[in-house]
């Protein structure tokens, strides 16, 4: 009778942190997917809570939020998305604040001779791989260094990600001979690659704001993510992961 008593007590106990956990979808620019699960799989130990991911590009995670669906919080990879969102009635302005800034690489493989930048970038043989101007931020970014130095010419012999994650892999894969991505996916990427930080007077600087969504205003496990982004835990992983604690 004392072991059946305490199995049910026990078993009670375990539903009720079952009710307490609560499970969120936070969708995250595809640059910071990395950094996203680090910090979410600390937040999930420390709460219990789970976290499900959903990354893509800015404008394309923008225009799924336009279109209902069922995130809690987005992690753009800009301010311009976040204040529409804001102007939308999607979020209010309380509810955004910048969690990163980020900055550029170039990247390319082992069968990319290693050069300075400016002398890579003007090769005529060698395909560069950049995200979509028009839609990823870090995209843009790529545009500005490359009209820096190749002029109205800018354009020659790119391919072109829909988000910064094909970017990379792009590269990563040798389907092109050099690629401009986030300087945290080439840090956290576990194979062989060359590494140049690109300087960022080259380009607009990339500052990466969060949303807590109107739709999980009253969530208290949204709430609790969204508060946990600046937290000194999540602060020292994303700066490990070559970004700068935001202003």
């Amino acid at each position: 009778m004392i072991a059946r008593g305490f199995l049910s007590i026990f078993g009670l106990l375990m539903l009720a942190n079952a009710a307490v956990a609560d499970r969120i979808t936070v969708a995250v620019a595809a640059n910071f997917l990395t950094t996203a699960q680090d910090i979410s799989a600390i937040f999930s130990a420390e709460t219990g809570h789970d976290v499900d991911i959903v990354h893509g590009s800015t404008g394309k995670l923008f225009a799924q939020i336009m279109a209902g669906a069922p995130f809690d919080v987005f992690l753009a990879a800009d301010t311009v998305r976040p204040a529409r969102l804001v102007a939308a009635g999607r979020a209010t302005s309380a509810d955004v604040k910048p969690y990163a800034t980020g900055a550029l690489a170039l990247v390319h493989g082992a069968g990319t001779a290693p050069g300075a930048l400016d002398e890579i970038l003007a090769r005529e043989d060698l395909r560069i791989a950049i995200a979509d101007p028009e839609i990823a931020p870090y995209g843009s970014a790529a545009r500005d260094v490359l009209r820096e130095f190749r002029g109205p010419d800018w354009q020659r012999d790119l391919v072109y990600g829909e988000s910064i994650g094909q970017t990379f892999a792009f590269v990563a894969t040798g389907n092109a001979g050099a690629g401009l991505v986030a300087l945290s996916q080439a840090l956290t990427y576990e194979g062989e690659i060359w590494v140049m930080e690109v300087s960022q007077d080259l380009h607009d600087p990339i500052y990466q704001d969060a949303v807590l969504l109107a739709r999980a205003a009253d969530n208290p496990t949204a709430q609790a993510f969204f508060d946990f982004l600046s937290s000194e835990i999540a602060i020292n992983i994303l700066i490990a992961e070559g970004y700068e604690a935001p202003l």
